[in-house]
C-alpha cells in the first residue's frame, strides 16, 4: 500500500521531466516543482494552495512526524536539507531576474546608438558561458556581468570574488570568469571578421547599499545608477559602423548555444524523497487513527456492558418491590382485607351480644 501511495503520487508530478531547460525556462519549473510538493501535502485541507511555499510544507510535515512519534526523522531531515538547497535556488534565480531587469532597465538610458542583448549563451564545445547583457555601441562591445547582492563585496588583486560580514565568504574567481566570457565572445568576432573590435567588462551592483571594494583593475566595477554613463563614457575611438552593430549581432545571435542544459540540482530524487516521507506519515496517521478509533469502540462495548450488568440488577430489585406493592394494593387485595373487616366486625359484635344476654340472665 505505501509503495503505491509513492508511485501515485510521483505520476502526480509534472516538474522537471526534461532531460536539459534553458535559462528563461528554469523559473517558472522550479515553481511548478514547488507546486507539486505542496498540493500533495495540503490535498482538501486548504481552498488555494497557490500561496504555500515549501517552508509551509516542511512546518506541516514536522508537526506531523511529532504526532506520529517520530516515525520519519530521517527522511524529514534528508527532506529539509534539500528544501533548504532548492529554496536557496529559487531565491537566487528570483534575485539575478531581478537584478537584470534593473540593468536592463538602466540601458534603455543610453544615449550612444546601441544593439542590447540579453542572456548571451556562448560555447566551444567544452566551455560555456552566459553573459547576462552584452551591449554593442559605436565604440566597444561591452560585457555586462548583473550582481544583486546585500552583503558587502571585496574583489582582491587576484580577482577573488567575496562577500564579507563577519567573515569572508569565497564565491568564485571573478578574473577568470569574466575572461572566459570575453574568450569566447572574441571567437565569435574573429569566426564574423570583426576580431579587432574592442571589448570591455564591467560588473554592475544592483544594490547601492552595500559597500564594494574593487582592488582587480582589469574589471569595472559600478552600481546600476552608474552604468548607462559609464558606457557611453569609454574613451575610445568610434570604429563601429551602425551597418557593423547589425552584423555583429546577428553574428552572435546565430552563434548562441540553443542546447538545454541539465539543472544543477536533482529534482528527481527530491521528489522521490518527499513522496517516500508523505507516504511514510499518511500511513502513520492512519494507523494511529485507526488504533485510536479500537480503543474507542473497546471502551464503549466495556462501557456498555457495565451499564447492562447495572441495569439488569436494578430491574430484579425494582421487579421485586414492584411485585409487593401490587400484591398488597391490587383489587383482588382490597377485596380480602374489605370482607377480612366485615367478618371480624361481625363477630365482635356476635361477642358483645352474647355478653349482654349472659350478664342479664344472672
Amino acid at each position: 500500500m505505501k509503495a503505491q501511495r509513492i508511485e501515485e503520487l510521483m505520476a502526480g508530478m509534472k516538474s522537471f521531466k526534461k532531460e536539459g531547460y534553458h535559462k528563461n525556462e528554469l523559473l517558472s519549473e522550479m515553481f511548478a516543482l514547488q507546486q507539486d510538493i505542496v498540493e500533495p501535502t495540503f490535498s482538501g485541507e486548504h481552498a488555494a494552495t497557490a500561496e504555500l511555499k515549501i517552508w509551509d510544507v516542511e512546518k506541516h510535515l514536522e508537526q506531523l512526524n511529532e504526532e506520529c512519534g517520530h516515525v520519519a526523522d530521517e527522511e524529514l531531515q534528508r527532506f529539509m536539507e534539500s528544501s533548504k538547497t532548492f529554496c536557496n535556488l529559487i531565491k537566487a534565480e528570483i534575485s539575478g531576474n531581478r537584478g537584470e531587469y534593473k540593468a536592463f532597465k538602466t540601458l534603455e538610458y543610453l544615449q550612444s546608438r546601441n544593439r542590447v542583448m540579453r542572456n548571451v549563451e556562448l560555447s566551444n564545445g567544452e566551455t560555456r558561458t552566459e553573459i547576462d547583457a552584452l551591449v554593442i555601441t559605436p565604440k566597444c562591445l561591452t560585457i555586462v556581468e548583473v550582481k544583486n547582492t546585500s552583503k558587502n563585496i571585496l574583489i582582491d588583486e587576484e580577482g577573488n570574488y567575496y562577500r564579507t560580514g563577519e567573515f569572508l565568504k569565497w564565491d568564485c574567481n571573478i578574473a577568470e570568469k569574466m575572461a572566459i566570457k570575453e574568450e569566447l565572445l572574441r571567437k565569435v568576432l574573429e569566426a564574423a571578421g570583426y576580431g579587432h573590435i574592442r571589448i570591455r567588462s564591467v560588473v554592475v551592483f544592483t544594490n547601492n547599499r552595500i559597500e564594494v571594494q574593487n582592488k582587480f583593475a582589469q574589471i569595472r566595477t559600478c552600481f546600476v545608477n552608474h552604468l548607462a554613463y559609464i558606457i557611453d563614457g569609454f574613451r575610445l575611438d568610434e570604429t563601429i559602423t551602425v551597418n557593423d552593430m547589425d552584423c555583429i549581432h546577428d553574428a552572435i545571435e546565430n552563434a548562441m548555444c540553443q542546447e538545454a542544459y541539465s539543472f544543477e540540482f536533482d529534482a528527481r530524487q527530491y521528489q522521490a524523497d518527499f513522496a517516500n516521507l508523505l507516504a511514510t506519515l499518511e500511513f502513520a496517521k492512519a494507523k494511529a487513527e485507526a488504533e485510536e478509533q479500537e480503543e474507542m469502540v473497546f471502551e464503549y462495548e466495556q462501557h456498555h456492558e457495565r451499564v447492562s450488568y447495572q441495569t439488569h440488577n436494578k430491574v430484579r430489585k425494582v421487579t421485586f418491590v414492584d411485585v409487593m406493592k401490587t400484591l398488597f394494593t391490587s383489587k383482588q387485595v382490597r377485596y380480602a382485607g374489605s370482607t377480612a373487616a366485615a367478618i371480624a366486625i361481625t363477630v365482635v359484635t356476635g361477642v358483645i351480644a352474647a355478653n349482654t344476654v349472659n350478664k342479664g340472665g344472672l
